[in-house]
């Protein structure tokens, strides 16, 4: 088996980072980079939501403490902003 290029875990994180950068663009909770404009998807942002639900649901009891911790404190805040919207 080969050494992986980057630590798992430090990728672990990043991909979660993304995801939640992604859903709070499509909430509109934070402006598109690109035109400085708030512009929800809110479709795309259940979406979103549902891959990290679905993560943290597929890798309980896989992760450490903090790997855990912010899987769980993303996906809750991001469903509480998706119900406020809705």
């Amino acid at each position: 088996m080969q050494k992986a290029i980057v630590d798992p875990t430090k990728l672990f994180t990043v991909l979660i980072s993304q995801l939640t950068t992604g859903a709070r663009l499509q909430l509109g909770l934070d402006p598109n980079p690109l035109t400085g404009k708030r512009t929800p998807n809110l479709a795309a942002a259940a979406l979103t939501i549902g891959i990290l639900e679905t993560l943290l649901f597929k890798t309980a009891g896989n992760l450490n403490k903090a790997e855990d911790k912010l899987l769980a404190e993303a996906v809750k805040e991001l469903k509480t902003e998706l119900n406020k919207t809705r």
